[in-house]
């Protein structure tokens, strides 16, 4: 993709950096969160809602690889949205898509400070918990300006990094599984299942971002099918030894605020317990490096198509990225993270997700009816049963959410829609 001085995106992204960017996206604060509020819920059944998450999410990303197969252009779902259901439903899914990235980078940023808290409480307030926020955003705006590759490497780096804790975890907690705490795997309740499951689901948001700077990959088509599967997949068997470790070494898993830390305490000591803490700010740290490489191309492909001010497809000559884009969220996120509260910004950018997912299933069945003949790299299995699981997933979560989240969002959505009609 150009802008109008000739300058173009550079096309650096391997396999390997895409597989990255997903998992990257995918594993955050709410694995180091969430076996203990899963256990409270399902108990030992946990380990499977897991597993159950793991396919639901699948389906969507499927229909994400299938269209991520047609289309190699920078914007993801928007993409999807715009070629399928015409310019204005592509232009609101690229809003929602924009403003997600703000709201999910605003929302980690301030979710580092959790985590500082168990290295010494000061740290994360008042004016020196402002001051962690802002150097984090910033030098993550820093460093994407300075190149896609550079963006990618940085990625690459939290990902391995915060993998390390966790894969240290599972490793020595395995053998001192108590198979006592296991006995009733099987054993649930159905009213409890389906809030468990949103619970799980949460864990999984992220995802979508894989597909965003397709206009930067070396070989998109080929690539970003194979990336989301992997992705799903390692991550889902990464979250069910988690859980499954969790659960046979820590018996007061349902009551812990910190479960991973507590669990590793159990059986590492001490020293354990401070492992899981730096994982979880690698893990947090690196969500942070992830949104602010995706970020900035949501508002390019917007501007690149016309919708938007021409200034934020301006694409540096050197390091040939959009670095207006990049500096415009990351002043955004700035302002955001320093006026808006963790769980709202949370719960907020989730929602938003949901919203980027339902288009991208529907856009799946909608290109196969009427543009039979298109070239695909990758087609889903099984006819519709698959697009119609992730969407039927995608409105089951929209139904948990609370509503004054939704009409919150939907304003920030509608507000949108002046902005289109004027630059039509």
């Amino acid at each position: 993709m150009k802008n109008n001085q000739g300058q173009k995106l550079s096309r650096s992204m391997n396999l390997f950096d895409i597989v990255c960017l997903g998992i990257n996206g995918i594993i955050g604060a709410g694995i180091f969160l969430l076996p203990g509020k899963l256990a409270a819920v399902t108990g030992q059944f946990s380990i499977i809602i897991f597993a159950i998450c793991g396919l639901l999410c699948l389906a969507i990303a499927l229909c994400f690889a299938e269209m991520g197969g047609i289309y190699n252009e920078t914007g993801g779902a928007y993409i999807y949205a715009r070629n399928t259901f015409g310019p204005m439903i592509g232009f609101m899914v690229g809003w929602m898509m924009w403003l997600s990235s703000i709201i999910g980078w605003a929302a980690m940023a301030k979710g580092l400070l959790l985590y500082v808290k168990f290295f010494s409480p000061s740290l994360s307030e008042g004016r020196i918990g402002e001051f962690i926020v802002i150097s984090l955003i910033l030098a993550m705006g820093v460093l994407n300006l300075f190149g896609v590759k550079i963006g990618a490497r940085v990625i690459n780096f939290f990902t391995i990094s915060k993998l390390i804790p966790i894969f240290a975890f599972i490793a020595f907690g395995f053998f001192h599984i108590d198979t006592s705490h296991l006995g009733q795997i099987f054993s649930l309740e159905i009213n409890s299942v389906g809030s468990a499951i949103v619970i799980g689901l949460f864990a999984y948001t992220g995802f979508e971002y894989l597909a965003v700077p397709a206009g930067e990959m070396k070989k998109p088509g080929r690539d970003i099918p194979v990336a989301f599967a992997i992705a799903i997949l390692v991550t889902t068997l990464i979250y069910i030894l988690i859980q499954t470790v969790a659960t046979g070494t820590f018996p007061g898993l349902a009551q812990s605020e910190k479960p991973l830390a507590d669990a590793a305490v159990s059986f590492m000591g001490s020293t354990g317990g401070v492992l899981i803490a730096i994982g979880a700010l690698l893990a947090i740290a690196g969500v942070n490096s992830g949104i602010a490489l995706t970020g900035p191309r949501n508002l390019f492909a917007l501007s690149a198509d016309g919708f938007l001010p021409e200034i934020f497809t301006k694409i540096h000559p050197k390091y040939h990225t959009p670095y207006v884009a990049i500096g415009v969220n990351t002043v955004l996120t700035l302002i955001l993270s320093l006026t808006g509260t963790f769980e709202y910004l949370i719960f907020a950018s989730v929602l938003v997700s949901i919203l980027q997912y339902i288009p991208t299933c529907l856009a799946v069945i909608v290109l196969r009816r009427k543009r039979p003949d298109v070239s695909k790299s990758f087609r889903v299995p099984g006819g519709y049963i698959v697009p119609s699981l992730a969407l039927l997933t995608c409105f089951w979560i929209l139904l948990q959410v609370k509503p004054v989240i939704i009409l919150a969002t939907l304003v920030g959505v509608a507000l949108s829609l002046p902005i289109y009609f004027f630059r039509k």
